[in-house]
């Protein structure tokens, strides 16, 4: 059976194609720290089994580049994503588990802290608004499980 017919692979393939936006940070919850324009494409990889995210966008004034790849795990049923980029993760790569949503999913995982803490939990949501509007929302979660937003991508699909 193609991929494409089973809901979430057919939901990935919605998001191929080229997007453009803005790019929010919050290091403190409440107080936007930079927006900066942000570019990037969604490819659907082997077979549709899975959707490449690439994207450059900025941090006050200095280039930040990102790769964000994810896919649904028909054994488990969970979407699962690695997060990689110049900023958040410097040489890290951040594995994640999660679970549909409307019109997206969610998926969690965690990164240690750089002052050698606990792990902090980090959750991303990916909502496609519709087809043209993409929307992915990403929370810091302190190891005493407060969450606050830490960045947002509102992206439009370029047309053709």
């Amino acid at each position: 059976m193609p991929f494409e017919s089973s809901t979430p692979h057919k939901f990935l393939s919605q998001l191929a194609g080229n997007w453009t936006g803005s790019s929010k940070l919050w290091f403190e919850p409440d107080n936007l720290a930079d927006e900066a324009p942000i570019v990037g494409s969604v490819q659907i990889i082997l077979d549709g089994r899975f959707a490449l995210f690439l994207y450059q966008s900025s941090i006050e004034g200095e280039a930040q580049h990102g790769m964000f790849t994810f896919g649904f795990n028909t054994n488990t049923n969970q979407f699962e994503a690695s997060w990689v980029d110049s900023f958040h993760m410097n040489t890290s790569i951040m594995f994640c588990t999660g679970e549909e949503k409307e019109n997206g999913f969610q998926v969690l995982g965690s990164y240690p802290d750089p002052a050698e803490g606990p792990d902090w939990g980090w959750r991303t949501e990916v909502q496609l608004l519709d087809a043209n509007h993409l929307v992915i929302t990403a929370y810091n979660i302190t190891p005493e499980g407060e969450e606050m937003k830490a960045t947002e991508m509102t992206l439009t699909k370029v047309k053709k």
